[in-house]
This record gives structure tokens, sequence and C-alpha cells, in this order.
């Protein structure tokens, strides 16, 4: 009896012994998924495209190459005297001098990297600025715009400081006491600071290593400011990992918005509108809602009349573009509808920063583009 109670301790300590190896298993391979921006949770590893060549399809954007300035954003000792030319005439890279302030983590020049972003990207000429009115004076911006940083804002993302976006912390922002609603993004999410060769250098922000190249195009003969004006943006994608549509970055965060959430008993009827997402295998076409007469490809195409009138052509993107003009071709079989044909990435003027103008409750302006047409 002693021996057999002896025996079923040991199995128990046995027991608990790969239990306990199981768990911690489980916590260290949690730990390395957090650490890689928990990529496990909504994307494959990543490990398939760090080894990508990517070309920068925006050829020119800064942040990247022999435009990464280290002393635009860091400084060693938390003061400058004088420029790279020994002078104070105001040549060489750097700006403004004398200038110093308070050392700040990774030697910042601003306390929270959202206000280091803005101080350049808020009112400086001949930069994007993505704060509220523009001072480039662009037609539209093809990003749109944000309210103030830590202003909740109705039309677009919130922009707020003193976000941590590493690991699960992202995730904590919406899940498990966070809000939705009120969630605030940081540049850093988006876009990569160091560069990473995708255009206007966007990234997962969840797995911002594992991050494929994006399918957004800049007309050739674009230059200078001119490169982020909506009519000179085209989208494309080759429904691969060589080539994913720009709103693959969105899914990290806006999930339940494409895949199989819009027809979730994929009978070809959708619950929530369509979002192209070749990551899922859910893209579409504007051909595809003609057997039941909810879209006029006809329409679409020739692109004058009711949802034209006053109102630009909605962004698309085009199956197999991958460059500005295969992308920015005109057909209704290849045409998809993305985040961007109805939202700006940042926000506009018009509530959930959508792309058209509404008056009022929510209109059919962009709408009648793809589904309604001249029979209504």
């Amino acid at each position: 009896m002693r021996k057999q109670s002896q025996k079923l301790v040991a199995n128990q300590y046995w027991l608990i012994g790969c239990l306990a190896l199981i768990v911690g298993t489980f916590l260290a391979s949690s730990n390395v998924a957090s650490a890689q921006g928990l990529s496990r949770i909504h994307k494959d590893d990543g490990s398939a495209y760090l080894e990508m060549q990517r070309a920068d399809k925006a050829a020119g954007d800064y942040h990247n190459g022999d435009l990464l300035i280290c002393s635009d954003c860091h400084v060693m000792h938390g003061s400058m005297q004088h420029n790279y030319e020994g002078t104070t005439s105001g040549v060489g890279n750097i700006a403004s001098f004398p200038w110093s302030t308070t050392p700040s983590p990774s030697l910042l020049k601003f306390a929270d990297p959202v206000d280091l972003c803005v101080s350049c990207h808020d009112g400086v000429a001949g930069i994007p600025d993505v704060i509220m009115g523009d001072i480039n004076g662009l037609t539209e911006r093809s990003g749109g715009f944000f309210d103030e940083v830590d202003v909740l804002n109705p039309r677009g993302h919130n922009l707020g400081r003193g976000l941590d976006n590493s690991g699960s912390n992202l995730c904590l922002r919406c899940h498990f006491g966070g809000d939705f609603a009120t969630a605030s993004v940081t540049c850093l999410d988006c876009h990569n600071t160091h560069g990473n060769g995708n255009p206007r250098n966007l990234q997962w922000a969840s797995d911002p290593e594992g991050t494929p190249p994006l399918g957004l195009f800049v007309a050739s003969g674009a230059s200078g400011m001119s490169r982020y004006e909506r009519a000179n943006v085209a989208y494309g994608t080759t429904n691969d990992l060589s080539l994913r549509e720009p709103t693959n970055m969105c899914t990290d965060c806006h999930h339940t918005l494409t895949g199989s959430y819009t027809d979730q008993d994929l009978n070809g009827i959708h619950e929530k509108h369509p979002s192209y997402d070749s990551e899922r295998g859910f893209p579409n076409d504007i051909d595809q809602g003609l057997v039941r007469g909810t879209t006029n490809p006809a329409h679409w195409v020739a692109g004058t009349g009711q949802g034209f009138d006053g109102t630009e052509r909605v962004p698309y993107v085009n199956e197999g573009g991958t460059d500005y003009a295969t992308a920015h071709v005109i057909d209704s079989s290849t045409n998809g509808v993305l985040c961007f044909s109805c939202h700006k990435a940042h926000g506009s003027a018009s509530a959930f920063g959508l792309v058209w103008t509404i008056n009022g409750g929510i209109d059919n302006k962009g709408c009648d583009q793809c589904h309604l047409g001249e029979g209504r």
C-alpha cells in the first residue's frame, strides 16, 4: 500500500513536471511572439518576408537611404551650438541652432515621438503636413489629415501621446479593458521611422519586420509635395507576398471588417461591405455585384453622371497593378474596393474620414459610383 502510494505521488510529480514544462514552453513562445509584435495572433510569423528585397515604389521618400539624417530626430548630448559646417549660417542639415532640450529616451529631441514627428509634419513648408490645414496647399492629400494631437477626432484616427506600440500594449488599446472607439494611434504604428523600402515607409503595426511590399504607387512625373496628391497616387496588388494591397496593414487593428467577417456564411451575400483582403483570400471587383444588380460596372467605367457629379472617382485597388500605370487602369473586372476607397488613412473633413464631402447624414455620392448609377 505504501509503495503504491509512493508510486502515485511520484506519478503526480511527474505529471506536474510535464505540465510545468508545457506551460513554460507556451509562455516562452508567447514572449517570443510578443517580442515579434504578436505576429502569431493576426499574421504568420513573418519569417518568409525577412529576406525579401523591397523596391521603393514611391521613390524619394524621406527617412530612407541617403535621406535618413540622424540629427533630424536624435541629439547626443541634448544641445547643438552650430551645424556640420562649423558655422551658424543656416546651411547643412540642422534646421535651427543654438538648440537645447531636456535629454529624452533614445536620444530623441522630444520626450514623446509624436511631438517629434509633428515638429516637422505640421505647418512646415516642403514637408508633408498631416495635421489639419495644409501649409503646402495641396488640392487633396492622399492620406488625409489628423485633428490636433490628443483630441478625440470623429473624422478619422485619434493621434495621441504616451502610447507604447510594443508587444501586447498595442492590442490593449482596444482589447481587455481598452476602448476601440477612443483608442489612439501614434505615427510609429504605421510608419517605419528609419525606412523599410515600402512607400511612405508603411508597415504592419503588429509585425513591422514582417511587412511585405505594399502596392502604393506615385505618378512618374510627380515630384516634391505633388507626390502626396491623391490624383497622383494609385494602388495595386498581385494577391501574394510579392505585392499586397496597402490596406493589408489596416487589418492589424480592423481585422473584423475584412475577410470572412464580411460574408460569414460564405453565400456571397455580404453582411458587411467587402474590403479587399488578399491575405485571407477575399479579393473583390466591381463586376462581382452585377449578377444581383447591386453594382453597375458600366457606370463605374464611364465615370460620369450620378455619383461622379461633383465628386472625384473614389480610390480603388487594381488587381495585377504593379506600377502607377497599371494600377491606374479603369477596369471593372480588376478594380476592387479597399479601405481607402471610402476612408482617408489619417482622417478628413468628413465624419468617419470619408473621402467624399457629406452634408448632414451620410449621403450616396461615393456609393453611387459603384452601385446605383443612372438607374435610380
